[in-house]
């Protein structure tokens, strides 16, 4: 596992302990790619730009 990796497995278990604030594409979203983190594939620019969106919506305070 890369050190990027596991950032964003990180981020991915920040945003699920926050589920109340996920939609439910988000939730799918965030399985899928901790599905192919794990089989070892690199996630592209477009699904971390994604992740840190959901990230940043998830740990918003308010």
């Amino acid at each position: 596992m890369t050190d990027w990796t596991s950032e964003y497995l990180q981020l991915i278990e920040d945003c699920e302990a926050r589920e109340a604030r996920l939609s439910e594409w988000d939730a799918q979203f965030l399985d899928s790619i901790k599905r192919q983190l794990a089989e070892g594939r690199a996630l592209s620019l477009k699904q971390t730009a994604k992740l840190d969106e959901i990230w940043e919506r998830a740990t918003a305070k308010g």
